[in-house]
């Protein structure tokens, strides 16, 4: 619980400060055409180090609940660093790309995409967040991807106000209340900035929502490797069928999904 506390105020202080200095390059316009900031993502990303870290503090000798806690670190890090890049440093590559076909598709031209980097990133960290579970090899691979296809498909629904945190809540809750720290830690502060990202104020962008999708990625990794492999293969499905339709048009078009996903939304 400690360190849920510690990711809202690591969250809650992130934006005291951010709302203390002017920083350009930080706006994006949304769906509707409205601006909306992208230091959600930094907020939410900044809680995410706070709770893991404090997390590893109190996890004390604690081998298993240290080695998550690490791997938590690095998995949401990477991932937000990677996000960075592809929010802010698109415009200095060579090309761009839309989807995991358009990036591989310009970089077996020769040509680099902020995509492919960020790829390359998210998957580097999450095979070494996996690793360090200290399991064995095969399954440490089944981890490392789920922490990589969870940061994508939460980046997947960052595209209208409040949905990606409303999914991450959402899924972390019963590991949250089975007692999984990680879980804690990723649900409070998905929740922490829901109030703005309805309103259409701020959104996580690519840092926040990559942040937060691996820092899931990792609480799914607690589980028993048959559900683990069942849920690998639902999460590639879903960044499959990304590829060729959209996700927005299905939850608009679906009666329930449809009233959750607008639910408090301004």
């Amino acid at each position: 619980m400690i360190s849920a506390v510690g990711a809202i105020a690591g969250e809650v202080l992130t934006r005291h400060l951010l709302s203390e200095v002017k920083i350009s390059g930080w706006t994006r316009t949304n769906y509707s055409g409205q601006p909306v900031s992208l230091t959600g993502g930094v907020e939410a990303a900044a809680g995410l180090v706070f709770g893991n870290l404090l997390h590893a503090r109190c996890a004390g000798t604690d081998a298993p609940g240290l080695a998550r806690a690490m791997a938590a670190v690095v998995a949401s890090v990477s991932a937000a660093a990677a996000g960075y890049v592809d929010d802010h440093l698109e415009d200095r590559f060579p090309a761009r790309g839309k989807g995991y076909a358009g990036h591989l598709g310009a970089l077996r031209e020769g040509r680099l995409t902020s995509g492919v980097v960020k790829m390359g990133a998210v998957g580097a960290g999450s095979l070494i967040a996996g690793m360090l579970g200290r399991k064995r090899p095969a399954e440490s691979l089944v981890d490392a991807a789920l922490i990589a296809l969870s940061a994508n498909v939460a980046n997947l629904l960052d595209l209208r106000p409040g949905r990606a945190r409303k999914f991450l809540m959402a899924a972390s809750l019963a590991p949250a209340l089975a007692g999984s720290q990680t879980a804690r830690i990723c649900g409070v502060v998905a929740t922490t900035g829901l109030r703005e990202d309805l309103q259409g104020k701020k959104m996580l962008g690519d840092l926040g929502a990559n942040a937060l999708g691996a820092q899931l990625g990792v609480v799914l990794t607690e589980l028993g490797l048959p559900v683990k492999l069942g849920l690998l293969a639902l999460l590639a499905g879903l960044n499959a069928a990304s590829e060729k339709v959209s996700f927005s048009a299905i939850i608009e078009s679906t009666p329930g999904l449809r009233e959750l996903d607008a639910l408090g939304r301004s």
